[in-house]
């Protein structure tokens, strides 16, 4: 009489478990960096639309000065604060990360005058926001920031 295997070896238990966690391995920080990534285009997007109505307030007033509107975000509430700095001829948008966006360390500034960047490193905007003759474009309390 033949006898019929049923079941799975332990041996073969074993490699499919490695192999499952090395896939994970390598696709969990993909995800991650994806999440990222989207989250961020998200908050540029958002800047962007308050770019547009910052410029639109100078195209009336001549003057970035007295800007109160609140700034809108749509899609990155969630992830990032906003934050703005309205001078007479330039002004800066910031969206810093909020702890909900798991660990992102990096903020993005729009700045009138050197455009949109990613930065990251030490933030002492806290004693700059204080400074009300700091000029907006002004980014020397970040670390690293490159075009973004």
């Amino acid at each position: 009489m033949q006898r019929q295997n049923q079941g799975f070896t332990l041996i073969e238990m074993m490699v499919t478990i490695t192999i499952l966690a090395i896939l994970a391995a390598i696709v969990f920080p993909s995800y991650k960096n994806y999440q990222i990534k989207t989250r961020e285009q998200n908050a540029r997007a958002d800047l962007m639309q308050n770019v547009s109505n910052l410029e639109k307030y100078y195209a009336k007033n001549n003057t970035f000065s007295g800007y109160s509107e609140e700034l809108k975000q749509n899609k990155s509430a969630k992830f990032f604060t906003f934050s703005g700095t309205y001078e007479s001829d330039n002004y800066s948008l910031t969206a810093t990360p909020t702890a909900a966006n798991s660990g992102e360390e990096k903020s993005i500034v729009y700045d009138s005058v050197r455009g949109m960047l990613l930065c990251w490193g030490e933030n002492n905007s806290s004693t700059d926001a204080n400074n009300s003759s700091a000029s907006a474009s002004n980014l020397s309390h970040w670390a690293n920031c490159k075009p973004f």
